[in-house]
């Protein structure tokens, strides 16, 4: 499952989300699940739910995404290839819970950053625009990392280096078998892409990264 937290800014946007992935069906995890996936140099996607139905897709999303730099076809593509994901998924699996989402983030043909929220709630096609978000699997965690993000981060604050600090310790906080300690997070700019691995101490290493 996963915790995923991301923010707008004037000229890029930052998601983190922790690594973990559990095997359903089973008490297994592992912590090197990167959840955010750098697309091209100009779009970004990460997600939280029911990895069958984020996998299926996700390396033809990949392959259009290096023939477009266009954020909107990007996003009308996702909805119809994650759409039939889902069905299969449903089809397939009648008695499991699907409760999925996937964010894709960049910018768009007006040139300012976007983020937008797709939800298995409504099979992926109704894009939510957001400018602050956070989600949690499960959903019991929910309001104490809302309770986290509303009392202890200042929204004014322009340092990308705050916000990783204060998102990766929101997710480290919660206390729940299916969500990891450490985290991984992807900056995404006009000038650069960063990557930057945070360990379960809070540490952190940032590399800037070719989306190529």
């Amino acid at each position: 499952m996963t915790a995923l937290i991301g923010k707008k800014f004037e000229d890029g946007v930052l998601i983190l989300a922790d690594k973990r992935i559990t095997y359903r069906g089973t008490e297994k995890f592992s912590d090197d699940e990167k959840k955010i996936i750098v697309l091209n140099h100009k779009v970004i996607f990460a997600f939280a739910g029911v990895k069958n139905i984020i996998d299926l897709p996700l390396e033809e999303l990949k392959t259009f995404a290096r023939k477009t730099n266009s954020l909107e076809k990007i996003e009308a593509h996702a909805k119809k290839i994650f759409f039939d994901s889902l069905n299969v998924f449903k089809k397939l699996n009648p008695e499991q819970d699907f409760a999925t989402v996937y964010i894709l983030a960049g910018f768009a043909a007006d040139g300012f950053p976007r983020v937008t929220y797709f939800s298995s709630d409504d099979d992926f096609q109704k894009g939510n625009l957001l400018e602050f978000f956070y989600k949690t699997f499960p959903n019991s965690e929910m309001e104490s990392l809302r309770n986290f993000l509303i009392n202890e981060v200042d929204s004014r604050k322009k340092s990308i280096k705050y916000y990783i600090r204060k998102f990766s310790l929101a997710i480290r906080r919660i206390n729940h078998a299916k969500v990891g300690k450490n985290t991984y997070a992807i900056f995404l700019s006009r000038k650069a892409i960063l990557k930057i691995d945070i360990n379960e101490q809070g540490k952190f290493h940032i590399v800037s990264i070719n989306p190529n």
